[in-house]
């Protein structure tokens, strides 16, 4: 079976890059011939390439161009692309039924408000419904509350899906009020695949709290994580986006590298989902410092698992206690049966008459363990 994923993949974000190498990994360890469609609206790809040359900060071209150049080679030394690659929606019509199965997501592929707007494309309407399969994983749209005058198209195109996987509440009650048909909410692909053999030890000597921020830290913010590194002897290191407060910033690590600082870290501050996602996965202490464009997906990622208590709070801030103490076997028990679930949602999408099997190995494997 032949199986392509519609995502977001030549981006310089971290959370993008690895959210699609996991869904593209899972998938070829379940023995399918997977590959990811290499679609690259001219929109998107003028928005990641304008960074590379900043006119205002010239010496940024020694950060950016080194970053996107290892996001690009992890990409391309984990997942396999598709031959032809296209960068309007038309140059798509060529993959309308090369594939049995598309899938589209994860991430927000469905955002109407963000720099991308609104692409049909993202809701597979090159793929040609009597020959292939159409399915979401994961999908999300992201802040997006309301589809608005663009409803009827995208309940007409949502209806052709066989199955809807989503990642959030909000891209659900979507799905299920505007467009009148059921989404069932899956996991982050992320969370479906391990990371020992990819991720890259840091060399950075000691204990260190991580910063992995999407804009400025607030002063109040910046007053926590400065006492508590000083309280605790932790460096503060910042990835991605040089932070003043750090100590060592880390404006080009690549994807192995950045996996190695959160599987390493004494603690992490974050505001980013992706962020959230990795402190859970390598089970650290941290906090996340909430922004509203944020609150669809990371608020309701955190009730799921019971971690609402990680969002931090001016007006009660955490003690030492609370901020270092979590009850990860409990919250293990609840990932656990989330992420299997996931997975059998998935595959049950893939072919539905072959994923009881999976089920079956799924489920005995967790007794053994």
């Amino acid at each position: 079976m032949k199986i392509g994923i519609l995502t977001f993949h030549h981006v310089t974000n971290y959370g993008a890059t690895l959210q699609a190498c996991a869904l593209w990994t899972f998938l070829n360890s379940q023995g399918y011939d997977v590959e990811i469609i290499d679609y690259r609206p001219l929109k998107i790809v003028w928005k990641y390439l304008r960074p590379l040359i900043p006119l205002k900060k010239p010496e940024k071209i020694f950060v950016n161009i080194p970053r996107a150049w290892k996001m690009r080679r992890f990409l391309l030394s984990l997942v396999k692309l598709s031959p032809k690659k296209f960068y309007d929606k038309k140059g798509l019509e060529y993959y309308r039924d090369k594939y049995d199965v598309v899938i589209c997501g994860s991430d927000q592929v469905w955002c109407l408000d963000s720099f991308r707007g609104f692409d049909s494309a993202f809701f597979l309407d090159f793929i040609n419904k009597e020959t292939t399969r159409k399915i979401s994983y994961a999908a999300s749209f992201g802040n997006t509350v309301k589809l608005g005058n663009y409803r009827e198209t995208i309940s007409n195109l949502i209806a052709q899906f066989e199955t809807i996987l989503v990642r959030d509440s909000n891209s659900a009650n979507i799905i299920n009020n505007e467009c009148n048909q059921k989404a069932i909410k899956v996991l982050d692909p992320t969370f479906l695949i391990e990371y020992d053999k990819i991720k890259t030890p840091p060399k950075i000597p000691g204990k260190y709290i991580l910063l992995y921020f999407h804009d400025e830290i607030e002063p109040k913010e910046a007053e926590f994580i400065k006492s508590l590194a000083k309280s605790e002897n932790l460096t503060i290191v910042s990835v991605d986006e040089p932070k003043e407060i750090a100590q060592i910033n880390l404006e080009s690590a690549s994807p192995k590298e950045w996996l190695g600082l959160f599987s390493e870290a004494s603690y992490i501050a974050t505001n980013t989902f992706h962020g959230t996602i990795f402190s859970i996965i390598f089970q650290k202490p941290f906090n996340v410092f909430l922004r509203s464009d944020k609150q669809n997906k990371v608020a309701d990622l955190l009730k799921n698992l019971n971690l609402e208590n990680r969002i931090f709070s001016f007006n009660e801030q955490p003690t030492r206690e609370e901020t270092f103490d979590i009850d990860y076997a409990s919250v293990s028990k609840i990932l656990d049966s989330k992420i299997l679930e996931s997975k059998q949602h998935l595959l049950q999408a893939i072919s539905p008459q072959t994923s009881n099997d999976y089920t079956s190995k799924a489920v005995l494997n967790q007794e053994l363990k």
